[in-house]
């Protein structure tokens, strides 16, 4: 007798087997250590009734957020090019730079503000297995960096940032 619903791949996601493309900061891709594929929430509505209320599903998605944790460079290139991406979206230093994009055409605005993301799952054999893009991705946070004299063994220093996207992800077989 053999099983009927036996699936055709026994073998298991694997935590370390993936690669990062952040279009925009490159840098970051090579001390990428993880990596989330985001929670996604369906809304609903609830119908009620004399007895019970029954839920109904929903018409809109919810997505969480994109989040990286990645280790930091010497030079500080990748913590930079994700800050910089950041300040040029928050204009934190003068008015002109505010007015500068507020008179330029949106399409130019949003090219620059925002960046194509890849991640790449790998098999359990490192062979790329699936390609998950995330379209018009920018960032919302960039965690601290903590610097510490009295500390008594030398990790690196590993920064945490979080990413929206503009429309829902694809996930697509590698052939």
């Amino acid at each position: 007798m053999s099983i009927k619903n036996q699936p055709d791949n026994l073998n298991l996601l694997q935590l370390v087997a993936f690669e990062t493309n952040f279009q925009r900061i490159p840098n970051v891709n090579y001390f990428c250590q993880k990596v989330n594929i985001p929670g996604m929430v369906l809304g609903s509505a609830v119908q009620p009734t004399p007895f019970s209320d029954i839920p109904l599903e929903g018409d809109k998605l919810s997505f969480d957020t994109l989040d990286i944790s990645f280790l930091i460079d010497e030079d500080m290139q990748n913590y930079q090019e994700i800050y910089s991406w950041l300040l040029s979206m928050g204009f934190p230093d003068n008015f002109p730079q505010f007015t500068a994009l507020k008179t330029a055409p949106i399409a130019s605005a949003i090219d620059g503000l925002r960046s194509d993301v890849n991640v790449i799952l790998h098999t359990n054999k490192s062979k790329p297995n699936y390609n998950i893009t995330f379209k018009d991705a920018f960032p919302v946070s960039l965690s601290a960096i903590n610097f510490d004299s009295a500390a008594s063994n030398l990790e690196p220093h590993v920064a945490e940032a979080s990413f929206m996207f503009t429309s829902v992800f694809t996930i697509e077989k590698i052939s």
